[in-house]
């Protein structure tokens, strides 16, 4: 069940677009969530300016020990596109896509 929901419309064509930022204490470092969007699109994690995950499959997992920098979660779609984010206080397993 996810714990937040969020729609997104991108502003501009094929533009990185920060859907949610996550910052974890260091004490909680190996907490991760995880974001599910629909449709899918692409996704990525960047943690000071660097990406340190991305994928096309339309679910990402975030979080970690990396936490304790600020963490975007960022995606790419054509202007005017609606998107529906699912974001989850757990990660999303592969075994849970299929």
């Amino acid at each position: 069940m996810p714990t937040q929901l969020k729609i997104h419309t991108f502003r501009e064509d094929d533009r990185w677009e920060t859907l949610d930022t996550y910052w974890s204490s260091p004490l909680s470092f190996w907490s991760q969530k995880s974001v599910r969007i629909e449709p899918p699109v692409p996704l990525r994690v960047v943690v000071l300016g660097a990406v340190i995950s991305q994928t096309e499959q339309g679910w990402i997992n975030y979080g970690g020990v990396s936490a304790v920098f600020i963490q975007s979660v960022q995606a790419r779609g054509r202007a005017g596109q609606r998107v529906r984010a699912e974001i989850h206080d757990e990660p999303v397993h592969e075994e849970e896509i299929e």
